[in-house]
């Protein structure tokens, strides 16, 4: 008889966890799956939703919860995806968080620590968050893997592209959008192609003015992935220049569709992004010029193979019958 697996896939609507909740609930309709429940893939994750969902279901099989905060309740295995980096921020970058986030960050951090600690399986999804788990819970070592999140090679059609460079990042305050697209516009001038415009997901009370109202920007609002796609697809290249990340789906989503990538030259940056990686230091104007310089004259291979969904979610669902 197959074991039920129940996985709570609760959390954000935009972003990175519905760009997962999308490879999911997608893998689930190809395969068929009758052996796996998701629980509400459409709600925020609330105190109350935390304490419903441990009362679901039996006392075995596999419990995965993929948006953080594991479940603790005892009976089956209990996986647990840790995929924010602000519940493992180093005191640097707690120094440096904003008011507001170190507000949430205090209250929600021990609660995501204290379920991973419950959890027989942590799954970080790259080496460098991986680190970041081990470091501030030295106790999760031997229970802790590493898996490259999923991504479907078709997950964006081929099209003719325009000179066009898509920015597909949440605005949040440690995220520092504001003065990296002041730099890009910059870098963009120097590089003197007036065609090239810049496709940013924000809205108009996220930009100051005059940047917003910049020849080169377009603000496209915030958008679901199903119309994402289609930006992705004309677009030449992606600017992903934030540095505190947990994996960061756009350096993964560029190196699946042949996109080079403008991100800052980091180790975790080069593990997802691969050779689409179009490195840069913050604040050194001469190397994001030549980043922009190379991405967009270089052409990139599309590389799906390290992110392959069938795998990723055999392994964490277990096989199936």
């Amino acid at each position: 008889m197959t074991m039920q697996v129940i996985v709570d896939a609760a959390g954000g609507q935009v972003g990175g966890a519905a760009r997962y909740r999308a490879e999911l609930l997608g893998y689930l309709a190809r395969t068929g799956r009758r052996d796996v429940r998701v629980l509400r893939p459409d709600r925020q994750i609330t105190p109350g939703w935390l304490v419903r969902r441990e009362l679901t279901g039996s006392g075995g099989g596999r419990l995965v919860s993929v948006n953080n905060v594991g479940f603790v309740r005892p009976g089956g295995e209990r996986w647990t995806l840790l995929a924010s980096p602000l519940d493992f921020l180093t005191d640097d970058e707690w120094a440096n968080l904003h008011p507001a986030l170190r507000r949430e960050t205090r209250y929600r951090a021990p609660i995501v620590h204290l379920a991973a600690r419950r959890s027989d399986v942590v799954i970080a999804p790259c080496t460098g968050m991986a680190e970041r788990i081990a470091r501030t819970l030295p106790s999760l070592r031997t229970r802790l893997t590493v898996r490259l999140h999923p991504i479907s090679a078709d997950s964006v059609p081929r099209q003719p592209r325009d000179p066009v460079i898509l920015c597909p990042v949440l605005f949040a305050a440690y995220k520092h959008m504001v003065p990296r697209l002041r730099e890009l516009v910059a870098a963009l001038d120097a590089y003197g192609d007036p065609a090239v415009q810049v496709l940013v997901t924000a809205v108009r009370a996220e930009v100051p003015g005059d940047l917003a109202a910049h020849p080169r920007i377009r603000l496209v609002g915030h958008l679901q992935h199903a119309v994402l796609v289609e930006l992705w697809a004309r677009s030449r290249a992606v600017f992903f220049p934030s540095a505190i990340e947990s994996f960061g789906y756009p350096l993964a989503e560029a190196r699946v569709n042949g996109q080079p990538v403008i991100a800052v030259d980091t180790a975790q940056n080069a593990e997802i992004a691969g050779p689409a990686l179009r490195g840069f230091r913050i604040g050194d104007a001469d190397s994001l010029g030549r980043a922009v310089e190379l991405a967009l004259t270089k052409d990139v291979e599309p590389d799906p193979e390290p992110f392959d969904p069938g795998a990723y979610f055999d392994w964490l669902l277990g096989p199936g019958r």
